[in-house]
């Protein structure tokens, strides 16, 4: 695990992770060793979509940050990042399902930290939200000027 400066710029959706700055004409191919990749279709609106997910995870401010970034015909589309401060982590079962309010609180903060005061967020380039899955996991998502089928 790498600790790093993290960021998202509200100015341009530039992202800030682990040493490099991603955008919306980053390639998976362009991203360093620290990015496990994986390929799959994914159903988007209806057609088969060839996808490649790069993922890494590091440290920010004391709380673990994995960041995935996802590739539909070769253009970054979309990233997610998940922060876990330590009181959060490795918690199981109920605790885990009772602390999503507490996680989604954590994402705010942090996005707020970074100049994005409120959620979702439209800018010209895309944008960007916090997100909660059936299963409680929480994440911020951001959506670049590449994705059509989010925005």
């Amino acid at each position: 695990m790498t600790s790093a400066v993290f960021s998202i710029a509200p100015a341009d959706g530039r992202i800030t992770a682990f040493g490099i700055a991603i955008d919306a004409d980053t390639k998976a191919e362009d991203l360093p060793a620290l990015f496990s990749k994986t390929c799959q279709a994914a159903n988007i609106e209806g057609r088969p979509v060839s996808c490649v997910f790069a993922s890494a995870t590091g440290t920010v401010d004391n709380m673990t940050a994995e960041l995935t970034l996802r590739f539909e015909n070769d253009l970054l589309v979309s990233a997610f990042i998940t922060l876990t401060p330590p009181r959060l982590r490795n918690l199981s079962g109920d605790d885990f399902y009772n602390s999503a309010d507490d996680r989604q609180r954590v994402h705010a903060r942090w996005l707020r930290s970074i100049g994005i005061a409120a959620t979702p967020a439209s800018f010209p380039w895309g944008e960007v939200g916090i997100a909660r899955d059936r299963s409680e996991n929480v994440h911020i998502y951001v959506h670049t000027r590449n994705n059509t089928w989010a925005r």
